[in-house]
């Protein structure tokens, strides 16, 4: 029973077929459909749209009996007839899918309403299990069965909305515009591809037959808002030890949106519309520095933030009945996430605040500014069911989100003054920063990404088989992205403890004791750093699939399919740089209908799945980019902060060799690259025990096969060169290239710096000192559920899983890098010693329940609950100095050592500096609907009932880049680092049809 993702199917069977025919109606639009059972009984109706039909067996022109179903989105319902000789009208709604293997869990609007939710998508995604919220620090994202946060696909009406530059988040549509949100946590079919995580798959609503209108307004005033937890140091033998870190509970927070919507029929039964639109507004105020920047009496000239963020969603949907069976479907989508910030003065020795106004800008769709990244979307869809067999279905669609970045206060040639901590000031001196972004990497003023996408799927039953194929290309494209320092360049001020040992700055190895005089000898020295890579980016995606459902027996239907996909990424010139078209995902599922009645199912999936390269890959590793430092010692400090006297302490140096020089696109990647992907298999059943009972439980496996990073070890090519006989002395050097980290990587070096006659380069794993990928994800979940029953719903999941392995995949949470597909992670050998553990979205335990009781006809009470595990911590430090070889990269606090003196930390594997409090969330609501005035509703969301502010993120950095302890190692995050406090959300909704 084949369906869409952005429709679902009605299948069944008739005892005595001859003659029957079944009809089915949506009850709202009046959409009809007409199929014939084949000799055995069996029928099926797919590609239908979501909603409530009636389906009747007609027999000589008479209806003999009459049933009543709601379809879903990319699920089935079973419709079937027994041989009866009088009409029997049934409703009914099964929740078990006898006709899918998909894990995961489907909404509907009415479920969500219900629910005490914050209105977004991510907040129904975690309703579902298998699912974790990601760092903090990420702008948007989710994990998925253990994949990260950027490795997910979003879709809306069929339509992918994935953030395209960094695969993300996505962009989203008014919340009360949702008609039902499927969250794909494994076992999805061929249909479905670009994702090792899972799918968030989105219908929206349409109109009816009913003209109906509506408004709402809710609004969380900050009076009923608890005082967020003031951050204090962790214990790390400090001076700073237990002491103010960041000021959080000055922090005032006040939200408001409103939206209205209306809906009908244009033409009764033919053309429909539904637009719908909201407004969200919220002010909120608060320290916006941490302490340690302060100066020594406390002030920051930026320390305090005022706030502003507005979002605004639109849709508007059309829907045309061209015949019962051809429809039209037109969709437009608005998302508009805008900030205006300001920021001003505040003491953390007085927490005191005057409001002068030092810089500030607006900003819409950036990232970790604006509260998500929207976008402008237009979908063109159309179904036709040619004949009872043969069902096509054409989408076309097309999205722009703009980036604006108005700086307030910001001159570019102005470079910024920072301080590695407040012990880097040296007494006596005085240290201005005249740039408000100092430190910065920043946006360009102005960027845009493209999306135009095309998908043809074809339906044909044949039989006992149902084969589906389908084909689809997506073109994306990024235009002015990446970042910039801000002012050309950044000085970020130092002071070592040991200024007589040696130090390793960036790979140069040196003392900060030079003899340059009192300043040096006291270990105090200054770096000057320099990065930026702005440039465009493209990708063309395409896929195609082939599945072929078998209806092995009446009870049994086996799904075998292979999808094939392939990209290609392309950077600011429109050259190809990293090309895959090998990417072969078979899948094969069975689901055992055990007692032919749908209330027992047993199912089982196994299945290989990809993804795709963002375009952000191609903006720092295969065009322009300089990332440069140089290290000096100084004698004073001018009036513009920058520092006099200097005396280099290192030459130019750069951690991945980026000084502006030009990409060769054939270099910057590996030649015989295999696709990123992992092996799934899952295994469950289904029961419905009783009409007030459904059960369950399922395992599942996955094993992350191949991966791509960047790699960014010029050694090894010099041993290459070195045992080959070829000269280097005319190369520019070897910067960074996309790799299958634990293989043999064919790579095309320009060793002559010609541009042309590039020398084939063949080197093993070994030769790159890098063992295999490794991402394993098992899980085991169990459920209960009350279907809505008796007046109450409610359903509890507990999912034990454990995440290993040495590589999160695309992202890299300990340090939140968005350098999606391009992390540090792979970029050296060192970096990956000791680095296998337990993964950041491990959660060994979870514990879900969600549900509402309609106590009487007016009062709805709901709640939410939530009990995880918390994540791993992992360590991060420097190198130990006597294992650096010549030419090491010296990254930093990027290793697996930690816990020991200078320069000679000690391992510290993956996972294992303990793991962060369990995390403990109640959200409760409660709903009242007056009898007296029929559509009024008045509802009251109580978030985190308990106030259990819970450490969510902690700074996993042990060093600073010099070697020194983190003064913050172990805290939790400035802004981030702790459960949203306890606040309430009051909606008053009015709804009436006419």
């Amino acid at each position: 029973m084949a369906q869409s993702n952005a429709s679902g199917n009605v299948y069944g069977r008739v005892d005595g077929a001859a003659g029957a025919t079944v009809v089915l109606s949506n009850t709202e639009t009046g959409l009809r459909r007409t199929v014939t059972p084949d000799a055995s009984g069996r029928y099926q109706a797919s590609a239908m749209p979501p909603g409530h039909y009636k389906v009747e067996l007609m027999r000589e022109g008479k209806v003999v009996n009459t049933t009543e179903v709601d379809v879903l989105i990319g699920q089935g319902v079973d419709a079937s007839f027994s041989n009866v000789a009088k009409v029997e009208i049934t409703a009914r709604r099964s929740r078990i899918d006898v006709s899918s293997a998909n894990n995961g869990a489907t909404f509907t609007a009415k479920e969500l309403a219900q629910l005490p939710i914050e209105q977004s998508v991510s907040a129904i995604v975690q309703l579902a299990p298998n699912t974790t919220r990601a760092d903090p620090r990420y702008a948007a994202g989710a994990s998925f069965g253990g994949g990260g946060a950027s490795e997910n696909a979003y879709y809306i009406n069929g339509f992918p909305v994935t953030n395209p530059l960094t695969q993300l988040g996505a962009s989203e549509l008014p919340f009360g515009a949702i008609a039902q949100a499927q969250v794909l946590t494994g076992g999805f079919g061929a249909e479905f591809g670009r994702s090792i995580g899972g799918v968030m798959n989105i219908t929206t609503k349409s109109g009816t037959n009913n003209w109906e209108a509506g408004a709402q307004a809710s609004i969380e005033p900050n009076a009923l808002r608890s005082k967020a937890r003031n951050v204090y140091y962790a214990h790390n033998d400090q001076a700073t030890d237990g002491t103010l870190y960041a000021k959080n509970d000055l922090t005032s927070d006040s939200q408001h949106r409103v939206g209205a919507y209306v809906g009908g029929p244009i033409i009764e039964d033919k053309l429909f519309m539904f637009i719908a639109a909201e407004r969200t507004n919220q002010k909120r105020n608060g320290v916006a520095r941490t302490s340690d920047e302060a100066d020594t009496d406390g002030s920051l000239p930026s320390g305090w933030l005022d706030r502003k963020n507005t979002t605004t969603r639109y849709l508007a949907k059309f829907d045309w009945n061209i015949t019962d069976n051809h429809r039209l479907e037109w969709t437009s989508i608005g998302d508009k996430p805008e900030s205006d910030l300001r920021y001003s003065d505040f003491n953390y020795n007085t927490f005191a605040h005057t409001g002068k106004v030092v810089s500030g800008g607006h900003f819409e769709s950036v990232a970790n500014i604006t509260p998500t990244i929207g976008a402008k979307t237009n979908i063109l869809r159309y179904t036709g069911n040619l004949t009872d067999a043969l069902t096509l279905q054409v989408l076309y669609g097309e999205n722009k989100t703009d980036h604006v970045n108005d700086r307030m206060g910001y001159n570019p040639t102005v470079p910024g003054i920072a301080f590695d901590s407040q012990a880097a000031k040296a007494p006596g001196l005085v240290y201005n920063n005249p740039q408000p972004f100092a430190g910065q990497r920043i946006n360009t003023d102005y960027s845009y990404d493209k999306v135009k996408s095309t998908r043809v799927d074809l339906e044909w039953k044949l039989g006992d088989h149902t084969l589906r194929a389908g084909i689809d290309d997506n073109k994306l494209s990024s235009y002015g992205a990446g970042d910039v320092t801000a002012g050309g360049f950044t000085w970020t001020y130092f002071k070592t403890d040991t200024p007589n040992d040696l130090q390793s700055l960036t790979g140069y190895k040196t003392k900060v004791n030079n003899g340059s005089g009192p300043l040096a000898a006291a270990g105090y020295y200054v770096r000057k750093q320099i990065f930026e890579d702005v440039t465009a980016a493209f990708s063309n995606q395409s896929a195609q699939y082939l599945e072929d459902r078998w209806q092995l027996t009446k009870d049994l239907l086996v799904t075998g399919g292979v999808r094939i996909e392939q990209y290609k990424n392309l950077n600011g010139d429109r050259q190809p740089f990293l090309k895959m078209d090998n990417q072969i995902n078979p899948r094969l599922s069975a689901v055992w209908d055990a007692y032919g009645d749908a209330s027992l199912k047993v199912f089982g999936s196994l299945g290989r799945y990809s993804i795709q390269i963002p375009t952000h890959i191609a903006i720092r590793g295969a065009s322009r980019s300089t990332y440069t430092r140089t290290f000096y010692t100084y004698t004073g400090v001018g009036a513009d902060g920058q520092p006099t006297g200097l005396t280099a302490l290192t030459p130019l140096v750069s951690p991945d060799n980026e000084f502006g020089q030009a990409k060769l696109p054939e270099t910057v990647a590996a030649q015989n690259l295999k696709p990123s992907y992992q092996d799934e298999f899952t295994l469950g059943f289904e029961r419905m025990y009783s009409p007030e009972m459904n059960f369950g439980a399922k395992v599942t496996y996955r094993k992350l096969r191949t991966t791509i990073d960047d790699w960014c070890d010029q050694r090894p090519f010099d041993a290459w060169a070195a045992a080959h006989n070829v000269n280097e002395d005319n190369w520019n050097g070897f910067m960074c290239a996309s790799i299958n980290p634990g293989e043999t990587n064919d790579f095309l070096v320009d060793f002559s710096g010609t541009g042309k006659n590039l020398t084939p380069v063949t080197l093993s794993a070994k030769d790159m000192g890098f063992g295999k990928p490794e991402r394993t994800y098992t899980a085991l979940d169990l459920f209960l559920e009350h279907p809505m029953r008796n007046g109450w719903y409610g359903k509890v999941n507990y999912t034990w899983s454990r995440s290993k392995g040495n590589t999160e995949g695309q992202t890299l949470s300990a340090v939140a890098q968005t350098d999606v597909a391009a992390t540090q992670t792979w970029d050296h050998y060192e970096i990956m010693e000791y680095a296998n553990g337990l993964l950041p979205n491990d959660r060994t335990h979870q514990i879900k329940a969600y549900g509402y009781w309609e106590m009487t006809p007016e009062w709805i009470l709901g709640g939410n609950f939530l009990a995880a595990s918390g994540m791993p911590i992992t360590c991060l430090g420097t190198y130990p100095i006597d294992k650096q070889t010549d030419g090491f990269p010296d990254y930093g606090a990027a290793y697996h050592y930690c816990f020991g003196p200078s320069g000679k930390n000690p391992p510290s594997p993956q996972g294992s500096a303990g793991r962060l409090p369990w995390d403990v969330r109640l959200d409760a609501s409660l709903t009242y609907r007056p009898a007296a005035v029929k559509g009024l509703s008045l509802k009251v969301d109580v978030f985190n009932v308990l106030n259990k502010q819970t450490v969510q993120q902690v700074d996993q950095l042990y060093n600073t880049d010099d070697g020194s302890r983190n003064a913050t190692w172990n805290t939790p995050g400035a802004f981030v680092g702790y459960t949203a406090p306890r606040s309430a959300r009051f909606t008053v909704e009015y709804n009436h049809r006419f």
